[in-house]
């Protein structure tokens, strides 16, 4: 798949962005402390969370399969799972590239269409945000009294820069839409199967297609266990690693909880895997319930780099087993 440049300035933001928050929320950081107490952490706790978080993993590419399976044959869990490693592998390098890097596996797995299965990933990607948005809600609904001075001034700090950029961001929406709807427009008018207007209309169909893949699963049940359990599971696979640091092995259900939640919205940022932003909201989280700035800067230390290790260490064995099941095809089909 080739990088375009689009591709490359998108990189270079984010990296300035990650360097931008790294130094924001490191700079009164006492890296001495820091090391120490990397030094005196539990690390068996940290393949607990690996194992946890394979298992998430595992869930979301048999749910992601369920997905495609309504477009046609259903990929195996299996060759879903290759895919969404090799998917995190990708994001990174550049963020969200990875997403259509799993769906031209899927294409060269399974053929099938890249449009249709980015539909399937946008379903995907919906989801979390829903269940993420369930999680913010119960966390507010439990801790509101406590919550409620910190979000304040959360929101309090992005305000002045949110209210820079809203007519941007309005300005992009509205050129967007009108661009989607003059192609619509086009296509609809367009009978000529060779028209690039109605070559785009087939892709949006597809795309759309993809979406809508929620209402044709075999297995409603299984879909929204899974989903459940996906979250279940990243919910585990972070609370485990505060068992492996003396200041946070005491810590709460419901601040695990939170540091979910927050680190969610890091790992959602236009960043470099969440780099410096999961740190930061993590640790200012921790804050609200006794701990730390630096031992909590720890804690997100820890917890995002075995994940960021391990998605490094799976996203590359799964491209070679990939790549092995490519070249084998490849002779298999020669040989015919």
């Amino acid at each position: 798949m080739k990088v375009s440049s689009k591709d490359i300035l998108k990189l270079i933001l984010s990296l300035g962005i990650t360097g931008y928050i790294l130094y924001n929320s490191t700079k009164t950081t006492d890296w001495n402390q820091i090391w120490e107490a990397l030094k005196s952490f539990k690390y068996e706790w940290i393949a607990v969370s690996v194992i946890l978080s394979l298992l998430s993993h595992g869930l979301r590419a048999y749910r992601w399969a369920m997905l495609l399976g309504t477009q046609g044959p259903r990929p195996s869990t299996w060759t879903a799972f290759l895919a969404v490693m090799a998917c995190y592998l990708g994001n990174m390098a550049i963020p969200r590239l990875g997403e259509v890097a799993r769906c031209t596996i899927m294409k060269e797995e399974k053929d099938i269409p890249v449009t249709f299965s980015l539909g399937t990933v946008i379903t995907d990607r919906l989801l979390d945000l829903f269940m993420l948005m369930l999680l913010a809600m119960f966390l507010l609904a439990m801790q509101f009294d406590l919550l409620k001075s910190y979000f304040s001034q959360f929101i309090d700090d992005k305000l002045p820069f949110l209210i820079t950029i809203w007519p941007y961001l309005a300005l992009a929406g509205v050129l967007g839409l009108l661009t989607i709807l003059f192609f619509v427009r086009k296509s609809k008018e367009e009978r000529n199967s060779k028209s690039i207007y109605y070559k785009i209309n087939q892709k949006v169909q597809e795309l759309v297609s993809g979406i809508k893949a929620i209402k044709k699963v075999e297995n409603p049940l299984g879909f929204w266990v899974s989903t459940l359990g996906i979250w279940v599971l990243y919910f585990a696979m972070l609370y485990v690693i505060s068992f492996g640091y003396a200041p946070t092995a005491e810590l709460s259900l419901i601040a695990g909880v939170a540091v979910l939640v927050m680190g969610s919205l890091g790992m959602a940022a236009p960043v470099n895997n969440g780099i410096g932003a999961y740190q930061a909201l993590v640790a200012s989280i921790l804050v609200v319930y006794g701990i730390t700035y630096n031992d909590g800067y720890v804690f997100a230390v820890v917890s995002h780099g075995s994940q960021v290790v391990s998605v490094i260490l799976f996203g590359f064995l799964s491209l070679l087993i990939l790549n092995f099941r490519k070249k084998k095809k490849r002779i298999d089909t020669n040989e015919k």
